[in-house]
């Protein structure tokens, strides 16, 4: 059973260890803390009562930024991740998002095409944004600046 509610800064030691599964370069402690407070619209994932999933946004005056969503591995391939994005969508919307951007590394084709299913569209890059031990790697922009539901 799948279950979604706030992310709070007291729930840090519960999710960072998804983070650091998660994600090749994962954020620091600090810099994950760093994202609570007023203008963040953050969300965590249970599944069967047990974290499995969170996301990080912003929210400033209509636009909304997903700085960072992940699924613990081992749940990966199951649908979380959508689940997960169409929780952050609906809730950001549900306090007035009106456009959403976020920052995908571009060998991240899963990821990209997930993007792609919910709207998003590619409109920049940044070229060697990630740094992955001495090789670089381009970070693809994307958006979605109109409402599909």
């Amino acid at each position: 059973m799948i279950e979604f509610c706030p992310l709070l800064a007291t729930d840090f030691e519960r999710i960072y260890p998804i983070e650091q599964a998660a994600h090749l370069e994962p954020w620091s402690p600090a810099n994950l803390l760093s994202c609570f407070g007023p203008r963040y619209l953050n969300g965590l994932m249970l599944h069967d009562g047990q974290p499995a999933g969170f996301y990080i946004s912003d929210l400033v005056a209509g636009d909304s930024s997903l700085m960072n969503i992940c699924v613990l591995p081992a749940l990966q391939g199951k649908g979380l991740g959508w689940a997960l994005l169409q929780e952050y969508l609906a809730r950001s919307k549900a306090n007035r998002a009106e456009a959403w951007f976020l920052e995908v590394r571009a060998s991240n084709h899963k990821a990209i095409r997930l993007y792609e299913r919910a709207g998003f569209a590619e409109y920049c890059r940044r070229d060697g944004y990630y740094g992955t031990g001495n090789a670089r790697e381009d970070a693809i922009l994307m958006s979605r600046l109109f409402d599909l539901d």
